[in-house]
């Protein structure tokens, strides 16, 4: 394309668009002040704007006020975004043989992209095969490669439909590259995890992403900061995101296996200790998924403070963390005498009553699968008792045999299996006989389960009534 950036368009480049970048919360606050206003005052107000010239506006934008240097470039960008001037913006940032002309073409839009109510117009009339072309192009210059990431990240947050369109522009390719840079850890490549980041969320991407070897990229990631706290709980998240939706577990183990040679479990048991909550989430998160697929466990295991941390993370009390802390701990304890021991040695099952009192039935049912494990250790059964905890099961225990079922996504056992477990092992405790007695609904909980057992098999062989009858026995 002949480049000539003549005339009134030369305007939208040099007279404040560029200078409004700096300035941006101005310009917000001018936008905020015109919009408050009547319609009938901005009717005439947008009259009175068509008639200013492009040259007054320019004077304007230089202008020692900052009002009227707000006021400028608002109406500069609103009228960037008339059609014929739209498009003239784009194909110069997409045709100039000029890198000038480019840089600035792409700041404008990257201004342009900041107002919601412009970005369907920008897709619509092609900026973001545009942008990712910007980011195609090596011999545009970092900032202007940047620009264009913060762009896209804008029209694409939230919209799987234009996440898909980036990806058949060409984006991963220019995205891995500068996430990969060996300089030290830039803006471009924040803005180019952000935009990874918004094609995590979209499933059908995910294995277009995994196969431009992402997966390893964001583990590399995670343990860089840039200055800026949200990279590494951004990086988790984003591998998060991946791993749990592989449809494959030999693939999961495959790739949670490789993540070992880039020090994950150092860096989990870092940030698993961290005071960003969010961060800790993705950081469970991942170590959740090596604990389903039983991959490395007793790297984590020989974590130090692994158990003091999660007794931590359950005595905050939010649902989701519980969810994935409990979780997570029940296929670490299982089976795993030690390991049970390490966790009640740190507290953890003293934490037991409150969820198993939570009002999250997943949370419940979590809290009673870790209690099932605890519970085969006799010397912790008088404490199961005295904290409140075996009250807990046997209230769960009525509510889903007389009511209903305790609702969870996934479960090893269903729930009634764990109880009749708990009060098989309780009842063989002889030396907690006494204190056991004093549960309220013990007996009726009891007597419901004798009566399951019956309806299903032979009393006579049933767990349950040979343990009440040694326990009536000694009594």
């Amino acid at each position: 394309m002949a480049s000539n950036l003549g005339g009134d368009r030369l305007i939208y480049f040099t007279a404040g668009v560029s200078l409004v970048f700096m300035m941006y919360s101005v310009v917000r606050h001018a936008t905020a002040l015109f919009d408050s206003e009547p319609q009938e005052s901005r009717n005439i107000l947008g009259v009175v704007e068509d008639k200013i010239s492009i040259d007054a506006l320019a004077k304007l934008a230089r202008s020692d006020s900052i009002v009227l240097q707000g006021s400028s470039v608002r109406i500069l960008l609103s009228r960037a975004m008339h059609e014929d001037n739209l498009r003239y913006i784009l194909d110069i940032v997409a045709e100039s043989d000029i890198e000038e002309e480019r840089w600035k073409g792409v700041t404008t839009l990257q201004l342009l992209t900041r107002s919601e109510s412009n970005r369907t117009t920008l897709v619509e009339s092609g900026a973001l095969e545009v942008l990712v072309g910007v980011l195609k192009d090596p011999d545009n210059r970092e900032k202007s490669h940047r620009y264009a990431a913060v762009s896209i990240y804008e029209l694409i947050s939230g919209s799987d439909a234009r996440q898909r369109q980036v990806v058949q522009y060409g984006i991963l390719e220019p995205l891995t590259r500068f996430l990969v840079k060996v300089e030290p850890a830039n803006e471009l490549q924040y803005w180019s995890l952000m935009v990874v980041h918004q094609l995590t969320a979209c499933e059908g991407l995910h294995a277009e992403l995994v196969r431009f070897g992402l997966v390893r990229t964001l583990a590399e990631m995670s343990r860089l900061s840039f200055g800026n706290a949200n990279m590494p709980k951004t990086c988790l998240h984003s591998l998060v995101r991946l791993i749990v939706n592989m449809e494959d577990d030999e693939d999961v183990r495959w790739y949670l296996t490789e993540l070992l040679d880039f020090d994950i479990v150092p860096l989990i048991a870092t940030y698993i200790r961290s005071d960003d909550l969010e961060l800790v989430y993705w950081t469970i998160g991942l170590m959740h998924e090596y604990a389903i697929k039983s991959v490395a466990l007793d790297h984590f295991k020989e974590m130090r403070g692994l158990c003091r941390s999660m007794n931590v993370l359950l005595a905050a009390d939010e649902m989701y963390t519980s969810r994935l802390v409990l979780r997570t701990l029940k296929f670490m304890i299982l089976e795993d005498a030690s390991f049970q021991l390490q966790a009640l040695n740190a507290g953890i099952g003293l934490r037991l009553p409150k969820c198993l009192a939570f009002k999250d039935d997943e949370v419940k049912y979590w809290a009673l699968s870790v209690s099932h494990e605890f519970v085969q250790h006799p010397q912790w059964r008088h404490q199961f008792i005295e904290s409140g905890a075996f009250a807990q099961v046997v209230s769960i225990g009525l509510s889903i045999m007389s009511r209903k079922p305790l609702k969870t996504a996934t479960e090893l056992l269903p729930a009634k299996e764990y109880i009749a477990d708990i009060l098989v092992m309780m009842w063989a405790s002889e030396a907690d006989l006494d204190t056991l007695l004093q549960t309220r609904g013990l007996t009726e909980a009891t007597c419901v389960y004798l009566q399951m057992e019956k309806m299903t098999g032979n009393l006579s062989l049933s767990r349950l009534a040979v343990v009440m009858a040694d326990a009536a026995k000694t009594s």
